[in-house]
């Protein structure tokens, strides 16, 4: 029997319980599967070095500023990608 207090959209809140445990976010376009060889985590500022702490918090301003000049999460990303594979590219002469 369910509870009065219970609504079938408490289950996509992203608190939602599962046997008592919090859901792991799960980054769908990270290469791999969770716990097979290639998967990547998801990344943890409080884990990261001074440097790496820097870079984070410039992309992470970097990607507040274009979500409010109007560009999608989607083209941020593309933008990134590109500008990756360009510096990779540059690398490489």
């Amino acid at each position: 029997m369910s509870s009065k207090f219970t609504s079938p959209f408490m289950s996509k809140s992203p608190f939602a319980m599962h046997k008592g445990k919090p859901h792991k976010k799960v980054d769908p376009d990270a290469p791999g599967t969770p716990g097979k060889p290639g998967y990547e985590p998801e990344v943890k500022r409080e884990e990261l070095d001074d440097k790496g702490k820097k870079i984070y918090d410039d992309l992470r301003k970097e990607n507040d500023s274009l979500l409010k000049s109007g560009m999608t999460q989607k083209q941020i990303n593309a933008m990134r990608l590109k500008r990756h594979k360009e510096k990779k590219k540059k690398e490489q002469r």
